[in-house]
């Protein structure tokens, strides 16, 4: 009956480490898979960055452009009640959400991370 009881261990341990060098191999492909990646996801952040800096600046822009537009005109159409709206309401951020700056220090941080694992 020990040997049994041996035999049923043994094999549990033979099946664990089977199962443990089969997810070390994907593991290691999915950090290699990664490494190759950073450049590209590095170049995404920047480019993601260049554009909430334009959609920012077109924002500056539209405001000063509309501001003049948007000042009451002495005459008729003074006392007349405006029925839409010339600019969306500001979107609530849902709770604890919060803004991330410096993408590129976030990207960097992560795959030295990774990689200081030794994954």
């Amino acid at each position: 009956m020990s040997y049994l009881i041996d035999l049923l261990i043994l094999g549990l341990l033979a099946g664990t480490l089977g199962y443990a060098f089969i997810v070390d191999r994907r593991v290691r492909k999915l950090m290699n898979v990664l490494r190759e990646m950073e450049p590209m996801v590095g170049k995404f952040s920047q480019a993601v960055d260049k554009t909430e800096d334009s959609v920012s600046l077109l924002r500056q822009v539209s405001e000063r452009v509309r501001a003049p537009a948007a000042a009451p005109q002495a005459g008729a159409d003074a006392g007349q009640v405006v029925s839409f709206r010339t600019s969306r309401e500001k979107a609530q951020k849902p709770a604890g959400v919060t803004k991330v700056t410096g993408k590129a220090d976030l990207v960097r941080g992560f795959f030295e991370t990774a990689g200081s694992r030794g994954a």
